[in-house]
């Protein structure tokens, strides 16, 4: 086989991998802005809040390292401010880091007086880790279920 024949082939096997790579992203992105749709929240693929900082103070994972925040789900409902995401991190350092993902999510109280000191501490993060068995829609129904028991609870406090 001829180099030119060899390297068109590694091309279009590559553009294929890519393109089905591209496909999936955006079904996936389809399937959770329906679930935010659903849910009657906002959806960002990216980290538009800028939660990644955030959150590192707070991740119950230790070791966890390159902490990044992607898919998320935010709104702000009568007091407070909900938000759900995926977080994706390394972890292991002697034998090589390996990327693993959870899904995550928080809620503060709103401050309508301007900036508030819930906004500069770590929050409280409830976490649901990805396992083999679980789709996305799963993890991240877990996570709302969790956030909402726990306002529900904090509500009939007060």
């Amino acid at each position: 086989m001829s180099p030119l024949i060899y390297l068109s082939l590694v091309l279009v096997v590559l553009a294929g991998v890519i393109g089905q790579a591209a496909v999936r992203g955006q079904i996936c992105r389809r399937r959770l802005l329906a679930l935010a749709q659903q849910w009657n929240m906002h959806f960002a693929p990216g980290d538009r809040l800028r939660l990644s900082k955030r959150v590192t103070g707070s991740f119950p994972i230790p070791g966890a390292a390159n902490i990044r925040v992607r898919d998320l789900f935010y709104r702000t409902e009568e007091s407070l401010h909900q938000y759900l995401f995926t977080i994706d991190y390394t972890v292991g350092a002697i034998r090589g880091k390996v990327g693993r993902s959870c899904v995550a999510g928080f809620q503060e109280p709103v401050s309508r007086a301007g900036p508030s000191h819930h906004r500069s501490s770590s929050p409280e993060l409830v976490v649901e880790q990805l396992s083999s068995g679980m789709t996305i829609e799963g993890a991240y129904g877990s996570v709302m279920t969790k956030l909402n028991s726990a306002s529900n609870k904090t509500s009939s406090d007060h």
